[in-house]
């Protein structure tokens, strides 16, 4: 099929599944394309991130968290960046071990999706829809969203991103008494808004579950400065355990080589843990151990061992797998200690409404005991049972057998890449879904390092099953900017955290040639698996200066791919192919990158201005600062002419793309350095000058040999 008109993928769930898929289209798409992001709340948030208490935690450290597969360090780098802005939020300045607060993480996601959009295409538009879709309708290659409140419309793909939805599954409590007619008001589901509503600070209450669920409404109350009794009840009266500091632990099970029982698996694991505990390790660096193989561990068991491992074992593996932040920990002991919080096992049988509130009896084998609470809150966990769901969505498209519910009550089936099963076991060509509804396929399916791959793949495989696009000749014209070169662009920045070193990928898609700007050595498997990814062939390696703080791969890449490396004119680079002077052009295929001389940082480089819309400024401007000039025949006097003479008369909408950056900050604009750049912005030149000289920075701690190395473009002589 050729298409010659813009399509539209509908995202229904915008929590950090749909919100990373939107992400990923935005910046990857080739085609025009609509993305409709829709969700009943705020976009970006989701049901873990929308809450707006500061004692709800992410339940592992922010340097695990990162949106990106590909960039570990991207939201160390957010948090640094906005510290001043979010430290009321964040306990201390943060760094790799830190707990974040879910809000803040919350604002992390929407930030990310806000700067896909703003660096996306200009044919590649997102619109976000407060809504819930209540039904789809198969029509043709497509079909119809059909919203609650707004008018239906059409879409070509559908993504399914439901998350951990925010209905609990119905609670089991035993017979009501048959003159009990028990108020809504007392009974209320935790995700909710008014779950505490009309709970006075000494009133009592009932907490139904003993998971995560159940210590953040435990940290609710806690901010309410509660008084009153809080009870948790579940089956087992299990709590979650807390992080504790551990090694990495050597991995000791394959699909290969494991049991293929729970019994089996259970008696390794524990075998394990004893060596390890000898060798010095603790449990949690032998259960971390298992996080790479977790998902083929549990495709490796039958049906009946999966029962098996939900019947007996589900709730020991999460409470060891699934911890709390220490502080967190720390605070459910103390208020156990204190007899704040009392934890009882077993089962709910009869409850009744009395004067005062709810009279609910627990059983334990033939015993039991009652207690008397004001509210009872259901903190059961999370909705991935799709048998019999009656949310309106999922009857749906169960009732026209669009989906086929895994039979454990673990999501849908599907295919690896997220593709949907009917009920006929057939793939589908328009649903899609990440995340916990593949909770059955994959099990481990639900923390953020596997639905980041997760929104990444499934991106990559909507856009690759999107019809073919054929784009229309574009008309001559004498304007420098050639619309059709845009389209053929693929633009990516990658990071290296040691040197805090942005490398440039450009490449014409139509020709399939290829250029990386700024290499670094100790990331060269990095770049060679994208352009081997993309099929490319690389045909430079440019540099915009002689660096001082990392060693170049450009060499190395020149061995490994036949590339020409071209650097600025410079008599102190010896092992280049070719040398650039201000104004020399390199062309791929229709895609146009021109050099700009921009010396002062050092006394040779260059900035390239790509398709007259991307300047990589390297050294020569920073987001909101610039490179020292005290190294390299560096000159304060030059660099601010070259920033503010070439540079800043550029157009104000160009987007600029700096060679380093040391608060996570990614991309900037003329006009927002013109106007926020404290190192420029209403500076005269001699007042630029006496600032810098009075930086007073050290040396990079790899000067010496990354520019002995670097002069020979990463090949030492």
């Amino acid at each position: 099929m050729i298409s010659d008109a813009s399509l539209t993928v509908a995202i229904v769930g915008a929590g950090f599944s749909g919100t990373m898929v939107a992400v990923h289209l935005l910046k990857n798409a080739q085609r025009p394309l609509k993305i409709k992001l829709i969700d009943c709340n705020d976009i970006g948030k989701g049901v873990a991130y929308r809450t707006t208490s500061n004692s709800h935690f992410l339940n592992v450290p922010a340097s695990t968290m990162s949106a990106f597969p590909d960039d570990s360090s991207h939201l160390l780098r957010w948090l640094n960046f906005n510290y001043h802005t979010l430290k009321t939020w964040l306990p201390n300045q943060p760094d790799s071990s830190l707990f974040i607060p879910r809000r803040v993480y919350g604002l992390y996601i929407q930030s990310v999706l806000q700067e896909a959009e703003s660096t996306a295409s200009s044919y590649v538009n997102l619109e976000r829809i407060i809504d819930e879709v209540v039904g789809i309708k198969p029509q043709n290659n497509g079909a119809i969203v059909c919203l609650k409140n707004q008018d239906n419309f059409a879409a070509d793909k559908i993504v399914l991103a439901l998350g951990n939805g925010a209905t609990p599954p119905p609670l089991s409590l035993g017979k009501l008494q048959s003159n009990s007619n028990i108020h809504p008001s007392y009974i209320r589901n935790a995700w909710s808004k008014d779950a505490l509503t009309g709970l006075e600070v000494d009133d009592s209450v009932l907490l139904i579950g003993t998971g995560l669920t159940m210590v953040d409404m435990v940290m609710s109350l806690r901010d309410r400065h509660h008084q009153g009794k809080i009870y948790a009840v579940s089956r087992h009266g299990l709590l979650p355990l807390s992080h504790q500091p551990s090694q990495p632990y050597p991995n000791f099970l394959t699909k290969n080589t494991a049991p293929k029982t729970i019994r089996g698996l259970l008696k390794s694991i524990r075998a394990e843990i004893k060596t390890a505990t000898e060798l010095g390790y603790n449990w949690q660096s032998v259960i971390d151990s298992l996080r790479p193989v977790t998902q083929e561990l549990w495709q490796e068991l039958s049906a009946v061992e999966q029962k098996r491992f939900l019947r007996h074992v589900n709730r020991y593996w999460d409470i060891h797998r699934h911890r709390l932040a220490s502080e967190i920990g720390e605070i459910m002991e103390s208020l156990i200690i204190a007899k704040k919080l009392i934890i009882k096992f077993g089962r709910i049988g009869n409850y009744t409404q009395t004067d005062s509130g709810i009279l609910v009896d627990i059983y334990k084998g033939n015993f039991h005991v009652s207690i008397q609470v004001k509210k009872l809150i259901n903190c059961t966990g999370i909705q991935v049972d799709y048998r019999n769901s009656k949310q309106s969505l999922i009857a749906d498209l169960r009732n026209q057998g669009l989906i086929c519910p895994n039979p454990l009550g673990l999501g849908l089936y599907t295919l690896p890449n997220g593709v949907i099963l009917d009920a006929q076991g057939q793939g589908s060509s328009l649903l899609y879904t990440l995340g916990p509804p593949r909770k059955g396929d994959l099990w481990e399916t639900t923390a953020i390092k596997e639905i980041r791959e997760q929104a990444q793949l499934l991106a990559t495989t909507i856009l690759n099953d999107l019809p073919l696009w054929v784009r229309p000749v574009a008309p001559l014209s004498t304007s420098n900017h050639n619309h059709s070169s845009e389209l053929n662009l693929l633009f990516r920045q990658l990071f290296d955290q040691q040197s805090n070193t942005y490398t440039y990928l450009i490449a014409d898609l139509e020709t399939k040639q290829a250029v990386l700007v700024d290499t670094v050595l100790a990331k060269i498997d990095r770049d060679l698996q994208l352009i081997n990814d993309w099929r490319l062939n690389l045909c430079y390696c440019l540099e915009t200066h002689l660096h001082a703080d990392h060693i170049t791969g450009a060499g190395q890449l020149r061995k490994l791919t036949g590339c020409q490396v071209l650097v600025p004119k410079n008599d102190r680079i010896k092992g280049a192919d070719g040398q650039l002077d201000d104004g020399d052009i390199v062309n791929l295929g229709s895609v146009n990158i021109q050099a700009i001389a921009t010396p002062g940082h050092t006394n040779s480089h260059l900035a390239y201005l790509i398709n007259h819309r991307y300047l990589l400024t390297g050294d020569a401007l920073l987001i909101r600062g610039c490179g020292r000039t005290d190294l390299q025949s560096g000159d304060a006097g030059t660099l601010y002419d070259t920033v503010t003479r070439k540079l800043f008369t550029l157009s104000d909408d160009i987007l600029v793309y700096p060679a380093h950056d040391y608060k996570g900050r990614t991309v900037s604009t003329i006009g927002e350095e013109k106007m926020c750049n404290p190192r420029l912005s209403q500076r005269s030149r001699e007042e630029f000058i006496t600032l810098m000289e009075h930086l007073d920075l050290s040396y990079p701690s790899q000067m010496a040999e990354a520019i002995a190395a670097n002069e020979w473009c990463g090949d030492r002589p």
